[in-house]
């Protein structure tokens, strides 16, 4: 299946949520398996039940393994000092969407403690 439309910001954010899942196995040195763990996010998997089984169902292997990859640059832009998914198999494309830049900062802020001004997401400006 192919689908060329935009990622919604549910998407984002699952996929995002995927990427640190990622992420915090590969730095404590759990053992996860890259493909599983996108498998489980492309299909209503019970393994998971966190916002990632089944929310990337639209999307193939490679869009979903391509966009990690954009979201190691996000998260390299947001955090340059910060150890990225770069080192461990998701080499920084840096050409990704605003939305998954904002799902990024969103998840580095919840996962440091700290709420967002409104200001600071344009999804939320003005409310």
């Amino acid at each position: 299946m192919t689908n060329r439309t935009p990622w919604t910001p549910a998407e984002n954010a699952a996929l995002v949520r995927l990427y640190f899942r990622m992420l915090d196995a590969a730095t404590t040195g759990r053992p996860y398996t890259k493909a599983a763990m996108i498998r489980d996010a492309m299909t209503d998997s019970p393994q998971y039940r966190d916002g990632v089984a089944g929310m990337l169902t639209s999307r193939t292997r490679g869009s979903i393994e391509a966009k990690l990859m954009n979201a190691s640059a996000a998260h390299r832009d947001l955090c340059p000092e910060a150890e990225t998914m770069d080192g461990h198999g998701y080499r920084a494309l840096s050409n990704y969407q605003r939305t998954l830049r904002d799902a990024m900062a969103e998840a580095i802020a919840r996962r440091a403690g700290l709420e967002l001004l409104p200001e600071a997401h344009p999804a939320r400006a003005g409310q």
